[in-house]
């Protein structure tokens, strides 16, 4: 007899087990996922999670109970990525979400999502209990709806209004009527995520990422910004040479970030501080001194690096790696 497919629908919770077995049960489930994260729960006293999941065609819907924590997504240049690059739609139903992305702060306040990408660094901070939504889609399939997906990343949107209700609402009736008789099959109900998705994030901005010169300059700001997530690291990094090797000029460059809001030497110094703050928790990097810290995130001035370190989160490196809270 042939063996059944398994079910696309799976469920977990930390009902009945014990508290220790839990946490440890909840931490390795969020390291094993399609976008690996670090969890640190802020409460393990009054822990209690829960999460669902449903695949539907290509995407894999996760309805998360969890508690009081801080996520890591450390991005793909730490971590072996288990499935193809994807976007995640991360949807708050309950509690606020405090994000960090690409050098921008901002909140996900209960009825908003975000798009994040799995290749690269983000955290969320969780003060409270929180519900909320994570739609994992492969990019490759995403970037049927939205041709650029990445011109549209780490920014809320809201849910409940204009245009993002549709979208809304359809999360809202998967969570309350489930999938097991929905109307359509779930390959056809993936396609009306990516319909809807298009329209929440705006006719005007996926307008920008036709082909065209709008297009142009989306595609290649976006290369820019992934150049210097991927490369933060190197120390000669600099507008000038990521200008040559894309053929423009340097000015062209710093007027394509403008655009998006930001800088070549903003985005260098945020992403290199982000990893930073990152391998300064990591235990098994607690014997490296700050220094050589820094140099690996491309700083060569360790002076440099703590004055830049203490503007950004409040408190200096060593502060940081001891365990004093960040200044918000």
């Amino acid at each position: 007899m042939a063996k059944a497919p398994p079910s696309p629908d799976e469920s977990w919770s930390s009902t009945g087990l014990a508290r220790r077995e839990a946490i440890s049960a909840w931490s390795d489930w969020a390291a094993s996922t399609i976008a690996p994260i670090e969890v640190e729960v802020f409460d393990p006293n009054a822990f209690a999670a829960r999460w669902i999941s449903h695949g539907i065609g290509q995407l894999r819907l996760l309805h998360l109970y969890a508690p009081a924590q801080r996520v890591t997504h450390v991005g793909a240049d730490r971590l072996a990525m288990r499935a193809a690059p994807s976007i995640q739609l991360v949807h708050s139903r309950e509690g606020t979400m405090q994000t960090r992305m690409g050098g921008r702060r901002f909140d996900v306040e209960p009825g908003q999502f975000v798009l994040l990408d799995n290749t690269r660094y983000y955290q969320m901070e969780m003060a409270t209990e929180h519900e909320c939504i994570d739609l994992m889609m492969p990019q490759a399939w995403l970037e049927r709806h939205l041709p650029d997906p990445a011109g549209l990343l780490a920014r809320p949107y809201d849910a409940h209004s204009g245009w993002g209700a549709p979208l809304g609402a359809l999360i809202e009736t998967i969570l309350d009527t489930g999938l097991d008789k929905a109307p359509l099959p779930r390959p056809l109900i993936a396609e009306q995520f990516g319909s809807l998705l298009a329209l929440a994030t705006s006719a005007h901005e996926v307008a920008a990422a036709l082909p065209g010169a709008g297009g142009h300059r989306s595609q290649l700001a976006t290369r820019i910004l992934r150049r210097i997530e991927t490369s933060y690291a190197e120390a000669g990094l600099s507008p000038e040479t990521v200008a040559a090797e894309e053929g423009i000029s340097k000015r062209y460059l710093q007027s394509l970030l403008a655009a998006r809001g930001t800088s070549f030497v903003a985005e260098l110094n945020a992403t290199r501080l982000e990893h930073a703050s990152v391998m300064l928790t990591d235990p098994r990097l607690a014997s490296l001194p700050i220094s050589e810290l820094a140099y690996r995130t491309g700083f060569l001035d360790p002076g440099y690096f703590t004055r830049l370190f203490r503007k950004r989160f409040g408190i200096t490196p060593s502060q940081w790696r001891g365990g004093l809270p960040p200044q918000s």
